[in-house]
C-alpha cells in the first residue's frame, strides 16, 4: 500500500512538472510572436522616419524604396522632394544639418482585420544645427497602416500624418495632414483685433545690439523659469492645466503658463476684458488663451514693450504672427533659447522645440511678426 502511495505521488509531481513546462512554453509561443511583431512594426516606422528626415543632412534618401500603395509612394516622394528644397532654403539663410534622430512613442495599436491593422504613434525628430550645435526638433503624431502580405509579413503601406511634420514649412506641412484628422491650426476668431502695434522688421542686418540694449525692460521676472517651462513642456502638456490643441490652438495659453512660471502675476476681472489675465480651475480670461486679447494685454498693463527687429528676441520674449493674406494675428510663440544671436522658439500648438528663427520666417512666409519684449 505504502509502495502505491509513493508511486501516486511521483506520478503527480511528474504531472505537475510536465504542466507547468508546457504551461510556461504555451505562454512563450503565444505572447513572443506579438512581442516581435510588434518589435518589426515599430522598426519599419522609425526606419521610414528616420530616412525621411534624414534629408534634411542630405539626399541619400531622397527616393523611397518601400512598398507604400501607389498613392502613397507618389506622394511620399514628392515631400521628400520638398523637404530636399527646404533644406537648401533654410542653407542659403546660413543654416544646415548636421544629423537627425527620430524615435516613436506608441499611442495605440488597432487590428482593423486579420490581415490590417494601424499603429497611431507621436514622432519626436531632433536635428542638430550644423553652425551652432543646436538641437531643434518637433513631435508631429502620425497613423500607420500595415498589411500582411503572402508570406505573412507585415508591411508599412502607408502613414497618415495626423499633425504637420516639421521637416517643412508649415503653410507645406498642413497640406499633407491626413483629411480626417483632428488637427486645426491656430486660429484666431476674437473679436478684438489690435491693429496700432508696430510690426518687426525681419531684416538681420538691422538689428543692433544697441537697441536690443535700449529696450525698456521690466524687472523681476525669471526668464531661465519661462525657458525651462517651456523646455519641459513643449510635447508633453502639462496636466495642471487645460489644452486647446484643436479648438483654436494651444500656443497663447502655453506662452501664459511659462510667463507665470516666470513671475507673471494674474489680474482678476471679467473674463472677456483684455485688462485682465487670469486662470483658475474652471475659467480663464479671454487673454489668457486668445492671441489678440494677449496682446492687448501685454500692451495696455505695460508689462511688454514692443522690439524693433524679430532677431533682437531674447529669452522669455514673445513673437506673433499674422500669416499673408490674413487680417490678424493668428500664433503666438516664446523663445527659450539663444545662441550666437539667432533666439530659438519653443511652443504649441504644433508642437516645436527650439524652431530656429529661420525656421519661424520659413514657416510663415510673407507674415508680419510683432515682438514684444516681457
Amino acid at each position: 500500500m505504502q509502495k502505491f502511495q509513493k508511486l501516486l505521488v511521483v506520478l503527480s509531481l511528474t504531472f505537475c512538472v510536465f504542466m507547468t513546462n508546457a504551461t510556461s512554453a504555451f505562454a512563450q509561443n503565444t505572447e513572443k510572436p506579438e512581442n516581435t511583431d510588434m518589435s518589426q512594426l515599430t522598426n519599419q516606422i522609425e526606419t521610414l522616419l528616420n530616412d525621411r528626415a534624414s534629408i534634411m543632412v542630405s539626399d541619400k534618401n531622397l527616393v523611397d524604396s518601400r512598398t507604400f500603395k501607389t498613392r502613397s509612394v507618389n506622394q511620399e516622394n514628392e515631400k521628400r522632394n520638398l523637404i530636399s528644397q527646404y533644406r537648401k532654403d533654410l542653407a542659403d539663410m546660413g543654416e544646415t544639418y548636421s544629423k537627425t534622430k527620430t524615435k516613436i512613442e506608441v499611442i495605440e495599436t488597432t487590428n482593423i482585420s486579420d490581415v490590417q491593422k494601424s499603429i497611431k504613434a507621436k514622432e519626436v525628430t531632433y536635428m542638430t544645427i550644423a553652425e551652432n550645435g543646436v538641437d531643434t526638433g518637433y513631435s508631429a503624431e502620425h497613423e500607420f497602416i500595415f498589411n500582411k502580405d503572402n508570406n505573412g509579413n507585415w508591411v508599412l503601406t502607408e502613414d497618415r500624418q495626423l499633425e504637420p511634420t516639421g521637416l517643412l514649412p508649415l503653410h507645406q506641412a498642413e497640406k499633407y495632414v491626413y483629411k480626417e484628422s483632428s488637427y486645426k491650426n491656430d486660429s484666431s476668431n476674437d473679436e478684438l483685433v489690435v491693429d496700432d502695434l508696430i510690426p518687426a522688421s525681419i531684416d538681420k542686418n538691422t538689428a543692433s545690439i544697441e537697441d536690443e540694449k535700449n529696450i525698456n525692460t521690466r524687472a523681476g521676472y525669471n526668464y531661465s523659469a519661462m525657458a525651462n517651462y517651456l523646455e519641459k513642456y513643449w510635447k508633453n502638456y502639462n496636466p495642471s492645466y487645460r489644452s486647446f490643441k484643436n479648438k483654436g490652438g494651444d500656443c497663447t495659453n502655453f506662452i501664459s503658463q511659462a510667463l507665470r512660471a516666470g513671475g507673471w502675476k494674474d489680474k482678476p476681472g471679467w473674463y472677456r476684458n483684455a485688462n485682465y489675465w487670469w486662470y483658475n480651475s474652471a475659467n480663464q480670461s479671454r487673454s489668457w488663451t486668445a492671441v489678440n486679447y494677449w496682446a492687448t494685454f501685454a500692451r495696455n498693463s505695460k508689462r511688454t514693450t514692443m522690439l524693433k527687429n524679430v532677431w533682437n528676441c531674447g529669452v522669455g520674449d514673445v513673437l506673433q504672427v499674422k500669416p499673408k493674406n490674413q487680417s490678424t494675428k493668428t500664433h503666438s510663440m516664446m523663445v527659450s533659447y539663444k545662441k550666437n544671436g539667432t533666439p530659438f522658439f519653443t511652443y504649441h500648438s504644433t508642437d516645436r522645440y527650439r524652431r530656429s528663427l529661420n525656421q519661424v520666417l520659413k514657416d510663415w512666409t510673407g507674415g508680419t511678426f510683432y515682438a514684444y519684449r516681457t
